[in-house]
């Protein structure tokens, strides 16, 4: 089960409005009334939405004497609804909904979708909108991480369904101990392509990352293994550069041939094409003069120089949140709160081997 572009922005404008109208969101969306109804259609087969004369709405809340299961094996066998909130339909995001509706059917699970657009605020409103909508548990991946966004999202551990915390880490300060945490190790991912690059014989290694939750953990991976993999410490880190901004691209290379660096870990993909492509244009040619490994591995393959790259378990991500959602939801107290890691996958390219094709 997943939904379209299209049919993602009605679910948006349901849980802002509690209803729409067809004529409305035809001219909202840009589409004929008919398009529209095609999607409402395809979403109320789909259990999302309640089709209404001339629109819809979003489906009854289940009302409070149908929560109790006094029938242990109906309750194991019912159909569950799971809300899942991310903070934007990327690519990244649609692969772990990808992966979470395939978990989701076997399990006699359906999922219920919402889009926070990286706003705290929303994060919540959306959490809330859904349980009121009658979810049994909920798939929550905040707009920023627990130690960036510390005590504003402390309702979290307050929510009175199951969580399961997606691609977030836990931090101990926050009382989460009784909440699930599915997450990419991105430490140990970064240690995968450091651990690469030494292998190359590379010790002065940079590092080039946007201000994002990925790059967090990129950062302590990096921190982590630089003693152990005897590199260099005085290397550039650029940790807070703006997407796109090739001035500061720019600026790191400078730094990258003023102190001397052979090799560079960057982040996302599009600001590793980038560095590459400004490296070429003032003469540093890959991986001659500088190795170069993203992270990410949306686009690395594609590139020119297709860039060797470290990439998250999307997929696996969604489909072990709602397995362990689902788990926690048939075993109640019995189920043991966990924080699952997942190990990214490192793949070698021309970037760092001239010896591959890609």
């Amino acid at each position: 089960m997943q939904f379209t572009l299209r049919q993602e922005a009605i679910l948006r404008e349901l849980r802002r409005h509690g209803s729409v109208r067809t004529r409305e969101l035809a001219e909202q969306l840009g589409v004929t009334p008919m398009t529209i109804r095609r999607d409402i259609t395809a979403l109320a087969e789909q259990g999302a939405i309640t089709r209404t004369h001339g629109g819809a709405a979003l489906p009854r809340p289940r009302p409070p004497a149908a929560l109790p299961e006094p029938d242990p094996a109906h309750h194991h066998n019912r159909l569950l609804t799971l809300g899942m909130v991310i903070p934007k339909a990327t690519y990244y995001f649609r692969q772990v909904i990808h992966g979470a509706y395939a978990a989701a059917e076997p399990l006699g699970a359906r999922i219920v979708l919402g889009v926070s657009d990286y706003d705290l605020d929303e994060d919540h409103t959306q959490a809330e909108r859904l349980i009121e909508a009658g979810v049994d548990g909920l798939l929550l991946t905040p707009s920023h991480t627990f130690s960036r966004a510390g005590r504003a999202l402390d309702w979290i551990g307050r929510l009175p369904v199951p969580v399961v915390v997606v691609e977030r880490r836990p931090h101990p300060v926050m009382e989460l101990d009784h909440l699930d945490f599915v997450a990419t190790d991105h430490a140990r991912g970064t240690a995968q392509a450091l651990r690469h690059l030494v292998a190359q014989g590379h010790r002065r290694i940079a590092l080039l990352t946007t201000a994002s939750a990925t790059s967090e953990g990129i950062r302590q991976g990096f921190d982590a293994v630089t003693g152990l993999f005897g590199l260099s410490p005085d290397m550039p880190r650029i940790t807070d550069h703006r997407a796109g901004c090739v001035d500061g691209v720019e600026r790191f290379l400078d730094a990258v041939v003023e102190r001397g660096a052979t090799a560079a870990v960057a982040h996302p993909d599009e600001e590793t094409a980038l560095l590459v492509q400004r490296a070429h244009s003032r003469g540093l040619f890959v991986p001659d003069d500088l190795a170069v490994v993203g992270y990410d591995d949306e686009l690395a393959g594609l590139a020119p120089i297709p860039l060797t790259s470290v990439e998250p378990p999307r997929h696996a991500l969604g489909r072990t949140a709602v397995t362990r959602l689902v788990r926690r939801l048939r075993e109640q107290s019995s189920a043991v709160p966990q924080e699952v890691l997942l190990t990214p996958r490192l793949h070698i390219r021309t970037s760092t081997d001239r010896t591959t094709t890609g």
